[in-house]
């Protein structure tokens, strides 16, 4: 019978106060109905609520579990995957809290209250300003830009423009707002949040599909007809309207916060009448494979990256370059890297055509390369605007520049220059020379070992292994990809120029370039990589790194919003469940309901059938080959196809593990009944006027369980005392649990009270945690394995057969450790230790 109420709890929409009155009175009355005529469909009705609430808590468990690694690791993913996996956690509490409900609507209704707050807070913490999509849309270069409306590169150019002596292209800048609205006027940002949600740890092999569908969306698109406007305007004003364009990214984060190197597009040469589709290919940039992978492994969310794009003439460069105005392991000294033309294969990792060095002391050129496509002269103004840049800035810079035609120098970026400090220096004759396999230049300061994996195809990153020395031909920026997975990095060419070995270098991934013969080293051949010497060297020097390199910021901003609602998700305050705190209104997180519920289920079907028993007309009597009087009811796979339908099982009919695992005890030669004696509620009987009953048949004076294949439920009778024990025994060890009591016999007070000790001393040994009250004793084996579940259970039934009528005979204390020592020992025999 489905639940309306409990499904209207477990949807997206919580109950109304009035809602929940009515379906509290819906579940008292349908509760005081199975009862009162149908008290096997009630019990079915409220294992079913078990079997949710079982499942439930597993879940639950691995989704906070799963938040908690992510946080403490520092994993990489998304911020929409977070929020999607505490929402999944939202709706698995929910469900566990509707799920005890069911036991009883009246004393547990308070948990929906408990469970709304802590969800709400959580989700709180993870929830995000709606992105700004009002004008402007479109801004001039002068005067200075802030990055939130520009993005980085252009809120930098703008400054350099606008305040300072340096040549940069005039030009344009479309907003970040622009941006924002670009989507919500194509109704995309539920698709990416949609994709982004798909992207948590480990998501190598579902990046490329989410990049491909969210670019996909983005190129299909339109331009709003506001944003053609204030473009074709602006261009208008800035005298560009009929002039080759290049345009370039400038998301917010990009050079200032993160480097971002060669992580977007730029589209150069673009005609007046193609801006519009390169603006979108640009803008499309943002969401490439291992841009996405970037930005999730500095810790940015994907609106606090918002992407403006650079509006700026296309200057034909005679030469570009790369300049470095510090060194990794000489301040001093500053450095350029040159190709003929344009600049986009020496910034995506191809070779340099020539380099040079500058002596910032002596003030002179070092090193010059004989096909050097500057003059010194010129080559020494690029290296003063770069000492002027550093001055400026406090810090090292790392400059993109071109030289047109007639030598003039344009700046295009300067970005700092993010360099590890290096390690205890170490020099090429430190190491014999039998043990170098390659030679190249450094990239990335580190020293790592590894098994070589050449990569053939820069579209099988995926599936490059955990700490592989990666060897490649060139230094792409796709190979951002890879630095959560490598130890290091090789290239036969390449530069240390490039983009990709500005996010080397922020990952603190070793990494060299410019190494002859690499590519010819084996597959799984253990190597190790001095990067700051530049060597490839034979077998394992140096400790191999595991796992993803520790972040620069171990709090970025995801992690700090995934931390804020870690407070209310997985701090666990209840410990104890026999504790007086131990209650709804003591619960402070999420974690504490799931707690909770799961003790307060179990407890409730523990306490599932009153002493009357099963209704015969649901039940079959058991067949056990022992004398002990027994019913069954199957509620889930407890018997097999054929024990259904016949009215007397035998074990062989019985599917229940835990059942069979008790009764391999209950049965086992080690317990010796007296088959004269025939086991049921002897006291019961007796004070009854039914002595007329076959108690053999009724069900009133009979033990019985309920089954299921992983499930029992217990009442065990014999003669004058009775136990009660609910278990289940499945192959995930933290729902396993025995809870057992007894109670009872036909003694005077004393004997009961030493059996109980003896009962005690007995289980204590077997790990159990047992706890006694007079003639009452509890006991509690959780959260082990499927076998150690099953071992104690079977353990369980031989002190149970053992003890039966034992209470008749003990007489003095000193008995109970003896007879304790004894029975141990027995059923080690059975059921080693």
């Amino acid at each position: 019978m489905p639940d309306r109420c409990a499904e209207s709890a477990a949807g997206q929409h919580p109950l109304t106060r009035g809602q929940q009155i009515r379906c509290q009175i819906k579940h008292t009355l349908e509760n005081w109905f199975f009862k009162t005529c149908f008290p096997g469909l009630l019990i079915k009705k409220k294992y079913s609520a078990f079997q949710r609430l079982r499942h439930g808590d597993r879940s639950a468990l691995e989704l906070i579990s799963g938040l908690e690694e992510i946080r403490q690791k520092s994993l990489v993913c998304d911020l929409e995957y977070i929020r999607h996996q505490s929402g999944l956690l939202d709706k698995e509490v929910r469900t566990l809290v509707e799920s005890l409900i069911a036991f009883n609507p009246l004393k547990y209704a308070l948990l929906r209250n408990y469970h709304r707050k802590y969800a709400f807070y959580a989700d709180l913490c993870l929830m995000e300003d709606d992105p700004e999509t009002g004008p402007p849309y479109v801004l001039g270069l002068d005067p200075e830009l802030s990055e939130d409306l520009a993005g980085g590169k252009a809120a930098e150019l703008s400054f350099l423009l606008g305040n300072n002596d340096f040549s940069v292209p005039p030009g344009l800048v479309i907003t970040t707002r622009a941006f924002n609205l670009f989507l919500k006027k194509n109704r995309l940002l539920p698709v990416i949040r949609q994709q982004l949600s798909r992207l948590g740890p480990d998501s190598h092999d579902t990046i490329h599909n989410v990049s491909r569908i969210i670019q996909n969306r983005l190129m299909e698109a339109q331009t709003p007809n506001e944003l053609k406007e204030q473009v074709t305007a602006g261009l208008h004003q800035k005298g560009l309207e009929n002039t080759e364009l290049a345009l370039r990214s400038s998301a917010v984060g990009e050079d200032l916060q993160a480097s971002f190197a060669g992580q977007f597009e730029s589209r150069l040469g673009v005609s007046p009448d193609g801006i519009f589709q390169a603006y979108k290919e640009v803008a499309a940039s943002k969401y490439s494979p291992h841009a996405l992978y970037y930005r999730m492994s500095r810790g940015f969310t994907d609106s606090m990256t918002p992407m403006a794009v650079l509006i700026m003439p296309f200057i034909r460069a005679k030469t570009s370059g790369i300049l470095y105005t510090a060194e990794h392991n000489s301040p001093d000294r500053a450095s350029v890297h040159m190709v003929s033309g344009s600049g986009e294969k020496l910034a995506a990792g191809a070779k340099y055509q020539a380099a040079s060095r500058f002596d910032k002391k002596r003030r002179e050129l070092v090193q010059d390369s004989h096909d050097c496509p500057l003059e010194p002269d010129t080559l020494t103004t690029v290296f003063e605007i770069g000492e002027k840049l550093e001055e400026l800035f406090g810090v090292p810079q790392d400059v993109e520049w071109i030289a047109d035609g007639k030598d003039r120098i344009y700046i295009l970026q300067s970005r700092p220059l993010r360099m590890s400090e290096p390690e205890k220096p170490c020099r090429q004759e430190d190491y014999p020379e039998s043990s170098v396999l390659a030679r190249g230049q450094w990239v990335s300061t580190g020293r790592a070992s590894g098994k070589v994996h050449k990569l053939k195809d820069i579209k099988s990153i995926s599936q490059i292994p955990q700490n592989a020395v990666l060897v490649t031909d060139e230094l792409p920026p796709a190979l951002t990809l890879a630095l959560g997975r490598v130890a290091a990095v090789v290239a036969e060419k390449g530069s240390p120029a490039c983009h990709f070995a500005s996010v080397a270098r922020e990952s603190k991934t070793t990494a060299i370039c410019s190494a002859p013969g690499a590519m010819s080293l084996q597959d799984n051949q253990i190597v190790s990589i001095d990067g700051d010497s530049g060597l490839v060297l034979d077998g394992a020097l140096f400790d191999t790194r595991t796992g993803p390199p520790e972040p620069d910021q171990p709090d970025s901003p995801v992690m700090k919003k995934l931390s804020e609602a870690l407070r209310f998700i997985s701090p666990l305050s209840l410990q104890d469940p026999e504790a007086d705190d131990f209650s709804i209104r003591s619960c402070k997180s999420l974690h504490d309901i799931v707690r909770y519920v799961h003790e307060a289920g179990v407890g409730e079907m523990f306490s599932l059938v009153g002493r009357r028993g099963l209704d015969s007309y649901m039940s079959k009597r058991l067949d056990s080959g022992i004398p002990l009087v027994m019913h069954v009811l199957d509620v889930h796979s407890g018997l097999i196809s054929s024990g259904k339908s016949i009215k007397t099982v035998k074990m062989e009919h019985v599917k229940s593990r835990p059942m069979r695992q008790l009764f391999a005890g209950l049965a086992s030669p080690a317990v010796q009944w007296d088959s004269s004696v025939l086991h049921y509620d002897w006291d019961a009987y007796s004070k009854s006027s039914a002595s007329f009953v076959d108690v053999e048949k009724s069900t009133l004076f009979s033990s019985y369980a309920i089954l299921d294949r992983e499930y029992l439920h217990a009442l065990l009778r014999f003669g004058y005392h009775f136990a009660v024990l609910d278990t289940v025994a499945c192959p995930r060890p933290e729902h396993n649990y025995i809870h057992f009591s007894f109670k009872g016999g036909g003694g005077n007070q004393q004997q009961k009270f030493l059996r109980i000790e003896l009962i005690n001393l007995i289980l204590e040994h077997f790990g159990f945690s047992v706890r006694t009250t007079a003639d009452f004793l509890e006991a509690f084996f959780d959260r082990k394995s499927m076998e150690d579940t099953g071992v104690n259970l079977s353990r369980l039934g031989i002190v149970l057969g053992k003890t039966v009528l034992l209470d008749m005979r003990l007489e003095t204390p000193q008995q109970v450790g003896s007879l304790a020592e004894e029975i141990t020992e027995e059923v080690n025999g059975f059921f080693p230790v």
